[in-house]
């Protein structure tokens, strides 16, 4: 099949996958559901990954732009939410619903990796946080808190984002990403500027850097296990991808001040989360506050504004990703039991070894300890602000590291406590997510190579933008 045939192919495969959401409200077999959609997530992943390597740069439909930055991201969020759709499927008598939901919210944030206008970065926003609130608020009337704070805070994203794009249309009414990267060439121009610090305001929320990071971790600990695992694994990481895109594109020529705003939110949001991590005794709000300082990590490399920057934030993005679904997965099986808080984690190796060794790897690797892929992305990240000059912002990144060993290693202190107890059984949904994202974090952290060498490809394109 020829180049051109499978391109068109990628939008019908898109299509296909939220009309099987739609179908799964009929046809109640969820067996089929989750196979079917698995299928065509794995297909549009396997497709993306062979335009990666033919190094298509092309724009399809006139609002998406396929190069290698989105064919990465979409092979990426498409292998996640197969692991999304597995865990939503231990919620046996609400999965059809969710795979509608998620089925909607899948379409937004690949039209988000593939945008070629702020329109579709507004539309496409908008279509994946609206499903993720209604799966919050699918789950009864004690998420209502959850779903009504989430609510707010993507409202406010949303309305932030519009009022940026409505500053700079004044200066390209088309708001195609490269016409408004050209329209926007004017140093000093304080309205651009205003465009640009709203612009990131609004993903800042999205993203969780501080201080827009309020009821994030209400959020995550209001909702259940799997949507939680969704909202950090999936919802956050396209924030950081619509990030990308308006900075590097549409504010190419604003590079100084971007680094600038970055760095004192990469430092500000380290320490915020980890410090306030060490205080938490309910572990999903210790994972929300945990997700918070990795955000900050991943600011480090957009401060740095090189493409050695970007390779480390979309290697990180990645690594995060199956980190904290992996993680989250174990703490949705073991909520559903009734183990919430840290001392109810207490002898956890002895119920459970796999769930044990699983939970410590995929905390040592947020921790950044070697040979495990958190620790390349850490290496990455902190590298590429070193060579941007930033050698106090990488001294600072590495001494939040350290501090988060400290609530890290309490937890995996009390996980392998000598303590007497019955034996918990892992359901297979939940060891299916938790040993792929495992092979995931292992293979990348031994042999990053591939996805190093994907990422840079990605991030040079990114760059070199051209419609």
């Amino acid at each position: 099949m020829a180049t051109s045939q499978i391109l068109l192919f990628l939008p019908a495969l898109i299509a296909v996958l939220a009309f099987l959401g739609v179908i799964a409200i009929f046809h109640r077999k969820s067996r089929f559901t989750l196979a079917s959609m698995s299928v065509v997530l794995a297909i549009i992943s396997i497709v993306s990954v062979y335009l990666l390597s033919a190094s298509v740069n092309t724009t399809l439909l006139e609002v998406l732009h396929v190069y290698p930055f989105s064919m990465l991201l979409l092979s990426f969020f498409s292998a996640a939410l197969i692991l999304i759709l597995v865990l939503f499927y231990e919620d046996k008598g609400e999965f059809n619903a969710l795979a509608l939901l998620l089925s909607f919210s899948a379409v937004g944030i690949f039209i988000i990796a593939m945008a070629n206008s702020l329109i579709s970065i507004l539309l496409a926003s908008e279509l994946v946080a609206v499903p993720t609130i209604l799966m919050v608020a699918l789950n009864g009337f004690h998420r209502t808190e959850a779903a009504a704070k989430l609510f707010l805070l993507s409202a406010i994203s949303i309305a932030v984002m519009s009022f940026a794009i409505a500053l700079i249309f004044p200066y390209d009414a088309s708001f195609s990403l490269a016409v408004a990267s050209a329209s926007l060439h004017i140093s000093g121009n304080y309205i651009v500027l205003l465009s640009m610090a709203l612009f990131i305001a609004a993903f800042a929320v999205e993203a969780a850097f501080f201080p827009f990071n309020l009821w994030v971790s209400d959020v995550y600990s209001g909702s259940p296990g799997y949507i939680t695992a969704f909202i950090a694994g999936i919802n956050k990481k396209v924030a950081f991808v619509a990030t990308l895109e308006v900075l590097f594109i549409v504010f190419a020529a604003y590079h100084s001040q971007i680094s600038y705003i970055f760095e004192i939110l990469a430092i500000f949001t380290m320490f915020f989360g980890n410090l306030v991590a060490m205080a938490q005794r309910n572990i999903k709000k210790m994972f929300a506050y945990s997700s918070i300082s990795q955000a900050g990590y991943i600011a480090v490399g957009i401060a740095a504004v090189s493409a050695l920057g970007i390779t480390a934030v979309i290697f990180q993005i990645v690594a995060h990703a199956f980190m904290i679904i992996g993680a989250f997965a174990i703490v949705f099986w073991l909520e559903e039991k009734g183990i919430i808080s840290l001392d109810d984690y207490r002898g956890l190796g002895s119920r459970n070894g796999l769930a044990a060794i699983a939970l410590t790897l995929f905390m040592l690797s947020m921790a950044g300890v070697p040979p495990l892929m958190g620790f390349v992305g850490k290496f990455l990240l902190f590298s590429s602000a070193i060579y941007g000059g930033l050698l106090a912002l990488a001294l600072i990144g590495v001494l939040n590291s350290f501090l988060s060993i400290y609530y890290y290693g309490r937890l995996i202190s009390y996980i392998y406590e000598d303590r007497p107890s019955k034996p918990l059984l892992l359901q297979w949904q939940v060891k299916a997510v938790v040993l792929v994202s495992l092979a995931v974090i292992l293979i990348f952290g031994i042999y990053p190579e591939p996805l190093i060498s994907g990422a840079t490809i990605a991030a040079k394109s990114l760059i070199n933008f051209v419609p």
